[in-house]
């Protein structure tokens, strides 16, 4: 274990974020040609700024509450997203790992939603073609 701050990384935390930044990297390498992909990378002082910041100092994050902040940190934008408004009176430890995934996957389905919305309605702008009105009955023309 290495000290810095006043928080010691357990062996347990770093092994974990290694073995997930190993599979993002891989995951990011094994692209097809002409897609661009990116991973994860973390080091010792991004674990201890992470564990300091989500545990106000206290402790190491333990594996699954990385997890379930990784989680929350991606619910905060896919709320963005969906909604125009982060969600500031969410809490990470207010859920599990799998509620914050399931709670994201809603929060980009919206947002999808909206998207497609927004295109037909822009569709539906451009086809739009402009009929004269008809004469008046006063002879009058607009």
């Amino acid at each position: 274990m290495k000290t810095m701050s006043n928080i010691t990384i357990t062996e347990e935390l770093r092994d974990h974020v290694n073995e997930l930044c190993a599979k993002s990297k891989a995951w990011a390498e094994a692209a097809p040609e002409g897609e661009f992909r990116t991973y994860s990378s973390y080091d010792e002082a991004d674990m201890i700024s992470h564990s300091e910041h989500y545990t106000k100092g206290e402790r190491s994050l333990t594996p699954d509450e990385w997890d379930q902040t990784k989680a929350w940190e991606e619910y905060y934008d896919a709320h963005k997203a969906a909604y125009g408004i982060r969600p500031r009176w969410d809490y990470w430890s207010d859920k599990t790992t799998a509620e914050w995934e399931h709670l994201s996957s809603e929060c980009y389905a919206q947002a999808s939603a909206e998207y497609d919305r927004e295109q037909e309605e822009k569709k539906a702008e451009e086809s739009y073609a402009y009929e004269s009105p008809a004469e008046l009955q006063n002879g009058i023309n607009i």
